[in-house]
């Protein structure tokens, strides 16, 4: 029954609203077509409902507003690391450059440097860049990126070309260093000074024999000095012998390798004796006239493969 009451009333045309001031007490009716009652409240009903979805979009979009600054300063900081890795790039580069115009004069010294200009060999003397790198075919050595401004590879691109750079300069060094270890012994193995300091008195060559009067090869020099005066090492070797030999009297042989060795005879005192290791400017005797000699001299014979050579070949400026 109330039900059927609220359906009749819900249908009813109008509505009266009756307004009672406090002060006055007197009653004002307001009668309101009911149809305005509905739209009021399905108004307002919309209005709450479309309130809801805004603040709930606010507040979405307040996430997205704090999310998107998250982002920015998450960007912001990778600009920052890229350029930082862009610059350590960049000087990776100009020190692969500096390394590798270094090396290309130490080939230079080491005698590997016979190429074209701008062409480095890594390897034999045939070997370039382009025939260990593949992907710089057509180019007479391997760009690195930061040489040209105009470059536009990418990051990616520039550090892979830094690697295989890398990869080929390690490889060519490690040869350089080869060759280098090996001329530094040659050196170290030559006799490129005097071994005592005087004057030369006899030559290297055929000559009168002082003796006999015979023509015969003189197989090395005669340095004259006083006697007691300290004969060096001419350089690195190894003594092979120290005593007394007929016609040279005690007499040093040394062996410097490659083939090379050096003679010392008529000393009068011996320091070393046979096995030990010398080098370069290292005692060895004192100048004396024993064995087969006319005076205080110093007959010095350097001998390759064991054929005499003239000492004067090794001889440089340097004096002891």
């Amino acid at each position: 029954m109330s039900f059927l009451r609220s359906k009749k009333w819900w249908n009813e045309r109008f509505v009266t609203l009756m307004v009672i001031p406090e002060r006055t007490r007197r009653v004002h009716k307001v009668v309101v077509p009911f149809f305005i009652v509905k739209f009021a409240i399905v108004s307002l009903s919309l209005a709450v409902v479309f309130l809801v979805i805004l603040g709930l979009d606010y507040v979405h979009v307040l996430g997205r507003i704090a999310e998107n600054k998250a982002l920015k300063g998450e960007n912001f900081k990778l600009r920052q690391e890229m350029q930082l890795i862009r610059n350590k790039v960049d000087s990776m580069e100009s020190t692969v450059e500096r390394v590798r115009n270094y090396a290309k004069k130490l080939q230079l010294l080491t005698g590997q440097g016979d190429k074209a200009a701008g062409e480095i060999p890594w390897g034999g003397p045939d070997e370039s860049v382009e025939a260990r790198d593949p992907a710089s075919k057509g180019e007479k050595q391997l760009p690195l990126p930061g040489r040209d401004p105009t470059s536009n590879l990418k990051l990616d691109e520039r550090v892979e070309r830094l690697q295989t750079v890398s990869t080929v300069m390690e490889n060519g060094l490690s040869k350089l260093q080869s060759q280098l270890w090996k001329k530094s012994a040659i050196i170290a193995a030559t006799p490129s000074i005097l071994p005592i300091a005087g004057w030369v008195s006899s030559p290297f060559g055929y000559r009168r024999n002082p003796y006999d009067g015979s023509y015969k090869l003189h197989a090395g020099v005669d340095i004259v000095a006083d006697p007691g005066t300290p004969v060096r090492a001419p350089a690195d070797g190894t003594v092979i012998f120290s005593g007394f030999r007929e016609g040279y009297g005690k007499c040093v042989v040394i062996e410097h390798g490659y083939g090379i060795r050096t003679v010392f005879a008529h000393n009068s005192r011996l320091f070393v004796n046979g096995g030990a290791r010398v080098r370069r400017g290292d005692f060895l005797a004192e100048v004396g006239s024993t064995g087969h000699s006319t005076g205080p001299h110093l007959p010095y014979e350097v001998r390759q493969n064991g054929v005499p050579v003239n000492p004067a070949m090794f001889f440089t400026r340097t004096r002891l």
